[in-house]
This record gives structure tokens, C-alpha cells and sequence, in this order.
């Protein structure tokens, strides 16, 4: 900035002094006070490319510092914003003598502070660094994180009018997250061992651990206090604490004394089903279940020494495990289903498991599991399974029916020489397009209910209330808190529903010896239907269409 006491000039004197203001020394903006007979007025100059703006703030305190009387702030922020050339800002008025300052902007979160040189006027003096060091912590209030060594540099280099910053804050940090830590293989293999023959062992099974009453299952990592933060001011930043993660109680288990871990209440099967740890308790039948058992229902694991014969009906909040045969039965399990030689479903048997299916042969029944579905071969079927089918033994064979899975089918042979066809469809399943339509409506739902409370909990003051209103109050909020709970767990499931829809799923089909004609494949949105032969191969999507290549999978 020039500060101009400007007397009347001859013509030729005021054009070249209006070039000399008009013309850059640099690309950033600037201005200047021209003290003139008809009053004092403020030049600008716009920025030019790349150049600096003018800090509005910075100007107007730089201004204000030169004593000019009946300076209208107003008049001049408003000059400031149109960048008008020639405004005038008082009436005529002798310069005054001003010493050199500093102006001081923090940013808006606190965290870095940049200083504004201004240059003495007249015979004004100059402050010296220690003296601006002194009016950035008392005038400006910043005392945090000065640079002193860069706030010095700009003092005595003299580089007035440009922004320096100076000061950063210090950001707080979160502390580290807690952690549980299992005392127990949360993920048992159902996969059978094969055999040098190259038939598959379903009857020896590593299927489960257990536990003896009082022993520890899981431990917990308590999460750490977070490092707090200042500001250039010297504010404290609170900082988050880590993540706590509770210890997963379900079924069969307590708390220990300190309450840092989690112990069996009784001994017996441990498992981590739907994000809780549980001891399970076995239902044993020791012969076949027959019309003399009639139809089981238990909470916990059931195993059947025997065979269990058609229109009978097994339900386990477990898993389901049976040494004989099953014939048109119903089986029903919360985690996995075994069966150590197989099911003959008279196209009336059932198998429905929340975990994986592991059996020697599967024909002419309704399959489905939530994990995967394992056989020596399986033949006309209606299987769906959430993750793999995988047909591995000594036959490895899959004939007719239909077979729907989330990631892959494997077989050594699938379809037949005969007319049956067989159907494979793989890639993401129906029923989570269904639960994300399903979820995408109730957190509208939610969403309304939570506003709706909210709304009559704002109304409502929190103190002065007579007792029954006190009571509705309470349970108006814990209803909310209840709703917010629901609202974020709804959130979180509909993001991993949509990240699962919007990509490829990757599937594919693995065929280690063979398959037929007449086999109809659809992989994601590809459809196609095998017209010959195909020998060892893997079918992916790709482009819009089903294609093959060699076997990604050795034999």
C-alpha cells in the first residue's frame, strides 16, 4: 500500500502518477491512500492470474490504524468488494504518523494463524520481532505452536502486506481401539480328508471344539485413552477414546470376576454364531428316529446314531448331525448340517442349514445353506447355497436339477449324457436383493418413528416435571435410544448389502473332467447353454457373457 499526500499537480503530472498507481509491480492486488485536496481516497488494483486477493479484514485493520477521521468502515468494505479505482473513504485531512503492526488471521478450526505485516508511516517507528512476537500472544492471542524463527524472518526481512503463517495447532488423536481376543477357532473346515483311493472320509470330522466349565472363551482388550489437542490459542481439542468392543455373551457362558472376559458356564460345544459366543449342549438319539421318536426340536446340537425315515421333521438352533441315512425327512439347523453317508429325498426331503451341508450323496430333495454345500455327488437337486457348492470324492458328480450358489461350483463331472438338464445359476442370490429392498423400507420407517420422538422429546422440558411426566419423558428416550441403535444397524447392513449388488461377483464354475450338453449356466448377468463337450474347464463372467477357459483348478 502507498499512502500519497497529494497536492494539485499540472495534467501531465497527475496522468503519470495515475500510471504509475495503475501499473503492477507484481501479479498480487494492492492498493492505496491518496490524501488529495477534495478529500482521502482508496486506489485498488485487482490480482492478475496466479496473483494474491486482497484480505478484505487484513485491509480494513490496516486502514484503521492510520488515524484517518471519520473513516466510514462502511463506505470502505463496500469499496474493498467492488474494487472500485478511485473511492473516496473521508473528507481532506493531513496524513497522520502511524508505527508499524501486525494483524493476525486464525483459520476457522483453530488449527494454523497467519500474520500480516504492516509498514510504519512517516515517522512512524518499527517494531521489532520481539515486540510482534509480544502483540501475536497478547493482542491476538495466539500462544501455540509459533514458529518463532519464521515470524522473526518476516519482521526483519520487512515483507509487509503478505500473509505468513506462523502457527499450527496440534490435532488431537484417537486413542487405540480395545480388542477381543477367542480362546477358540471361531471357523471349523467341514471339508472331508481324501483318502489315497480318492475317496472322501465323511466319517472321521474335525466339525467342532470344546470347552470345560470355568475356562475362559474370550478376552477383552480394554480401548485406550486418546492424546488431546490445542489449537493456535491454546484450546484443548478433546480426543476420542478407541473403539470398545463388548464381550460377545450368549448362551452358556458369564462374566468373569474383573468382567475382562467371558467364561463357560457349563462345559460343552463352543461356537461364535451371529456375533455371540454360546455353549451348546448335545441331544443325542442313539438309534434311528422312526415314528417312536417322532418329530425333535432342541436348542442346541442333535446328533442321530441312526437313520431318520421320511415325513419326519429335525430342528436344531445348532447343528444337525446323523451317522445313517436320511430318507423324505426335514432337517432344519441353525449352523451345519452333516450327514456321514446321505439323503434319498423321495423329491420330498429338506435340508436347511445356517451354516454348511456336508453329506456323502444328496438326490432328489431341497437344499439350502447359508455356507456351503459338500457331497460326493448330487443328483437331481434343488440346491442354493450363499457360498460354494463343491462335489469332491470318488464320483465328484453333479446331475440335473437346479444349483444356485454365491461364489462357485466344483465337480469333477456335471450333467449327463441322458435329456435331464441341469441348470447352474451363480453370482449374488435373490435373497439379498430382497433383504436390501426389505431394509432400504424400514429405515424410512425407523427414520419417521425416530423424528417423531425426537420432536416431542424437544418440546418436552427436561426439568420442573411432575413425576408421571418425568416417567414418560424417560421412556420416550430410551425408545429413541433404542431407535438409533436399530436406525445404525440398518445403515451399516444396507452399505455391505450395496457394495455386494454394485460389484462383479467373481463366481465361477470349475469342471476337473467334464460337462455335458444341454447344461444352461448363467453367471451373474451371462446366460449361456453348453452345446458340446467340455473338458476341463472354468466358466467367469466377463463383458456382459459367460466365458471358458482352461481349469483353474488342478485335479
Amino acid at each position: 500500500m502507498e499512502v500519497i499526500n497529494q497536492q494539485p499537480k499540472k495534467k501531465s503530472e497527475q496522468q503519470t502518477q495515475a500510471q504509475d498507481i495503475i501499473e503492477p509491480i507484481s501479479r498480487d492486488a494492492s492498493y492505496s491512500v491518496l490524501y488529495q485536496q477534495d478529500g482521502v481516497f482508496l486506489a485498488t488494483i485487482k490480482e492478475e492470474g496466479e496473483g494474491l486477493a486482497l484480505d478484505h479484514q487484513a485491509t480494513a485493520y490496516d486502514l484503521s490504524r492510520l488515524g484517518i477521521q471519520g473513516l466510514n468502515m462502511d463506505s470502505l468494505k463496500a469499496a474493498l468488494r467492488r474494487g472500485t479505482a478511485n473511492q473516496k473513504i473521508a473528507e481532506p485531512q493531513e496524513q497522520q504518523t502511524a508505527d508499524s503492526d501486525v494483524y493476525v488471521e486464525v483459520s476457522s478450526d483453530g488449527m494454523t494463524a497467519a500474520l500480516t505485516l504492516f509498514p510504519p508511516m512517516l515517522s512512524g517507528q518499527t517494531k521489532s520481532p520481539d515486540e510482534v512476537l509480544a502483540l501475536i500472544r497478547e493482542k491476538w492471542k495466539v500462544v501455540f505452536g509459533i514458529n518463532e524463527e519464521l515470524a522473526r524472518a518476516a519482521v526483519l526481512s520487512r515483507s509487509y502486506r503478505r500473509p505468513h503463517v506462523f502457527a499450527y495447532g496440534q490435532p488431537p488423536q484417537k486413542g487405540k481401539d480395545g480388542a477381543l481376543i477367542f480362546h477358540f477357532s471361531t471357523n471349523h473346515s467341514i471339508a472331508p480328508k481324501i483318502l489315497e483311493d480318492g475317496s472322501a472320509d465323511y466319517k472321521n470330522l474335525n466339525l467342532f471344539e470344546s470347552v470345560a466349565e470355568g475356562a475362559d472363551v474370550v478376552s477383552s482388550i480394554p480401548p485406550e485413552e486418546g492424546i488431546p489437542g490445542y489449537d493456535v490459542t491454546g484450546k484443548e481439542l478433546p480426543a476420542q477414546k478407541g473403539k470398545e468392543f463388548r464381550l460377545p455373551k450368549g448362551k452358556n457362558v458369564r462374566l468373569s470376576e474383573d468382567g475382562g472376559s467371558l467364561q463357560a458356564a457349563k462345559s460343552g460345544r463352543v461356537d461364535y454364531i451371529n456375533g455371540r459366543v454360546e455353549i451348546s449342549d448335545v441331544f443325542k438319539i442313539s438309534g434311528d428316529v422312526d415314528m417312536g421318536v417322532g418329530n425333535v426340536s432342541f436348542e442346541g446340537d442333535i446328533v442321530v446314531a441312526g437313520n431318520v425315515i421320511s415325513g419326519l421333521k429335525l430342528e436344531a438352533s445348532g447343528m444337525i448331525e446323523v451317522h445313517g441315512y436320511v430318507e423324505g425327512a426335514e432337517l432344519i439347523a441353525g449352523k451345519d448340517i452333516v450327514l456321514r453317508n446321505g439323503m434319498q429325498g423321495m423329491s420330498q426331503g429338506r435340508l436347511e442349514a445356517g451354516g454348511n451341508i456336508l453329506a456323502r450323496f444328496i438326490e432328489r430333495a431341497t437344499v439350502s445353506a447359508k455356507g456351503d454345500v459338500m457331497a460326493d455327488y448330487i443328483v437331481q437337486c434343488l440346491v442354493t447355497a450363499c457360498g460354494s457348492v463343491i462335489l469332491k470324492g470318488k464320483w465328484g458328480k453333479l446331475l440335473g436339477g437346479v444349483v444356485r450358489a454365491g461364489k462357485e461350483v466344483t465337480a469333477q463331472i456335471i450333467g449327463a449324457p441322458s435329456s435331464d438338464r441341469t441348470q447352474l445359476e451363480l453370482g449374488v442370490l435373490p435373497d439379498e436383493r430382497a433383504r436390501y429392498t426389505k431394509l432400504d423400507a424400514e429405515k424410512g420407517q425407523i427414520k419417521a418413528q425416530l423424528n417423531r420422538v425426537n420432536n416431542i422429546l424437544g418440546v418436552m422440558p427436561q426439568a420442573d416435571l411432575p413425576p408421571e411426566k418425568q416417567a414418560v419423558r424417560q421412556k420416550l428416550a430410551d425408545a429413541a435410544a433404542q431407535l438409533n441403535d436399530q436406525y445404525s444397524a440398518i445403515l451399516i447392513e444396507i452399505e455391505e448389502l450395496r457394495q455386494l449388488l454394485s460389484t462383479n461377483s467373481g463366481a465361477r464354475i470349475n469342471v476337473l473332467k467334464c460337462i455335458y450338453p444341454n447344461v444352461r449356466v448363467q453367471i451373474d448377468s451371462g446366460v449361456m447353454t453348453t452345446s458340446s463337450l467340455i473338458e476341463f474347464a472354468t466358466f467367469r463372467y466377463r463383458d456382459g457373457e459367460v466365458h471358458f477357459t482352461a481349469c483353474e483348478v488342478k485335479k
